[in-house]
């Protein structure tokens, strides 16, 4: 049986991030799927700085870093369904919003316009869902307050209705989706 490939991109969110590798960990071992890592520029920088890149590396055979929109080329694959699904996880506010108005000028950003072209199914876990404040923690343990913009959540509402995409509630979500593809 040919086994599953799944596409996970990261973009340069620190909330929810371990939460995302732990939900991506578990579904390549349960569900014997393989994953390919898609790591923006700004997320190579985020995953280093709360100290989880050996995890990442580790975990996953393939990491590609991004040097360009296009550059790894993995765009094409997901447009052909190489991959049967996509997802994003943790997504900065600046991912979404380029999302919502159709530009595509990152390697994430461009691997979804083009998985969506292709027909591949796309799902998003944006940080900022909600509008209020609430505590987070930077790496060292401190412990912050952030605040959701409006535009933010509108942006995350405007990718909601986008055919092809389903926007995520939390990174706990991955398992079931990736569940229901590996036939569990």
């Amino acid at each position: 049986m040919k086994k599953i490939r799944l596409a996970w991109g990261i973009t340069g969110a620190g909330d929810y991030l371990a939460e995302s590798l732990s939900a991506m960990k578990r579904v390549s071992v349960e569900f014997d799927v393989e994953v390919t890592v898609l790591v923006s520029k700004n997320a190579e920088m985020v995953v280093k700085w709360y100290r989880l890149w050996d995890d990442l590396e580790s975990s996953f055979e393939k990491v590609k870093v991004e040097k360009g929109a296009n550059v790894p080329f993995f765009a094409g694959p997901l447009q052909v369904g190489y991959y049967r699904l996509f997802f994003v996880s943790p997504a900065t506010a600046n991912t979404v919003a380029k999302i919502a108005y159709g530009i595509a000028d990152t390697l994430i950003t461009n691997c979804v316009a083009q998985a969506i072209k292709g027909g591949t199914p796309v799902y998003i876990y944006p940080v900022d869902q909600e509008l209020g404040s609430r505590e987070t923690q930077v790496p060292g343990g401190k412990t912050i307050t952030i605040t959701t913009r409006k535009i933010d959540v509108e942006n995350a509402a405007r990718i909601k209705d986008m055919e092809g995409i389903t926007v995520l509630k939390h990174p706990s979500r991955i398992e079931p989706v990736a569940a229901a593809i590996a036939g569990q």
